[in-house]
């Protein structure tokens, strides 16, 4: 005796089975969408603190040493962590003595909270001083801070890895850049001569080019 049509139930299973797998589908792309939606709030909640090393543009020859958030959260309670100690103020050329190793500053006694895009600027030396106290290796800073948790209570630790070396600075361009510096000094070096000019302590030369005017 056959209880049913065999077709009916045959099509009912496959329909189940086609809803299950319509169903898990939807499950995945609603979890997978929660997670990407996590991670892009992750990056406009998490901060970055590198450290590393520039020329300064104002001073010749002078390098700064450089600590910034370059994440998009507040990087609360930063600390940092050195393979070695980080010559401090370490000035000189080629007569350059061996510096003293940092003991005060940010890298020692840490950063509250440091904001996005937000620095600290070290004047850290210039290449003679800094070779003697570094020579060709590198020193791996490791920063360390918190953020604000997103879903839970509390803060989450974040810990960044930065290289800073000396060597790679050896040939480049030491030159004075400061070119608003230059021009005031310039200004003010011809406000100086028409002054004295005005008050007849000294002329004013004026010298014709009889070549170029024929």
């Amino acid at each position: 005796m056959i209880i049913g049509n065999p077709e009916i139930i045959n099509q009912t299973s496959w329909s189940e089975i086609g809803m299950f797998w319509t169903s898990m589908l939807m499950v995945l792309v609603t979890v997978t969408a929660t997670c990407l939606n996590y991670l892009l709030l992750r990056t406009h909640r998490d901060p970055e603190v590198v450290v590393y090393a520039c020329p300064d543009d104002d001073r010749p020859s002078i390098i700064l040493l450089v600590i910034e958030n370059l994440g998009s959260g507040v990087a609360k309670h930063v600390k940092f962590s050195t393979s070695e100690g980080i010559p401090s103020k370490a000035f000189g050329f080629e007569d350059a003595k061996k510096p003293n190793v940092m003991t005060s500053g940010p890298f020692i006694s840490g950063i509250p909270s440091l904001g996005p895009n937000s620095k600290r600027v070290i004047t850290w030396g210039q290449y003679g001083g800094l070779k003697k106290g570094i020579g060709s290796r590198t020193i791996e800073v490791t920063a360390s801070c918190y953020r604000d948790r997103i879903v839970f209570p509390g803060e989450k630790e974040i810990k960044t890895k930065s290289l800073i070396d000396i060597e790679s600075f050896e040939g480049t361009d030491a030159s004075d850049k400061n070119w608003q510096k230059k021009t005031a000094n310039e200004l003010e070096k011809l406000a100086k001569t028409f002054g004295q000019a005005a008050s007849g302590f000294q002329p004013i030369k004026i010298i014709i080019d009889e070549k170029n005017n024929g």
